[in-house]
């Protein structure tokens, strides 16, 4: 799959949360918890990730190719469930090493082929990730998230050109 993303930092998930009320058809999808261990891989970027929704737990690996880069940028990737999720780590642990874990809860909004977190990352703060499926072409996903940066309120200045993997390791 391909999407096109952006990640910025916000002194308040609650002021982007009021935001996004008030943008007609954007709904409220889940709240989670999610552990992400990244592995070191040679190119790219490969994690497992553990998912608490509710009462219920999940896992999926997820492997994506995207560069570092503070605008909005498009990445490949493939998303494969893990139902084994304890073994997984410990073999892929093994093969590659495990490079940084990242705790954040994670609240999930739905805007048309769009995805929007609302994210309190552990050891770093509270950002916006917005990410749009490309699924009509790159144009029609540019328009989504023109709106949706419009909508939030997301400034040059805050955008993030890495994951929160990278900024944990940088610390």
């Amino acid at each position: 799959m391909r999407n096109l993303e952006i990640k910025a930092s916000v002194p308040s998930l609650a002021a982007s949360r009021t935001r996004l009320h008030q943008l007609p058809s954007a709904s409220s999808h889940a709240t989670l918890r999610q552990i992400d261990w990244y592995f070191d891989v040679p190119r790219g970027r490969m994690k497992l990730r553990e998912i608490v929704a509710g009462g219920a737990r999940s896992a999926e690996l997820i492997v994506y190719l995207r560069p570092n880069r503070r605008t909005a940028r498009t990445s490949q990737f493939v998303r494969l469930p893990a139902d084994e999720c304890a073994a997984t780590r410990r073999l892929l642990t093994g093969m590659f090493g495990v490079s940084v874990c990242v705790r954040k809860q994670r609240e999930v909004w739905l805007y048309q082929n769009a995805r929007i977190h609302l994210d309190r990352v552990i050891g770093l703060g509270t950002f916006v990730e917005i990410e749009v499926v490309v699924t009509k072409g790159l144009r029609q996903a540019e328009r989504v998230m023109a709106r949706l940066r419009a909508t939030l309120g997301i400034e040059p200045a805050r955008v993030i050109g890495h994951s929160y993997a990278d900024l944990l390791r940088a610390r």
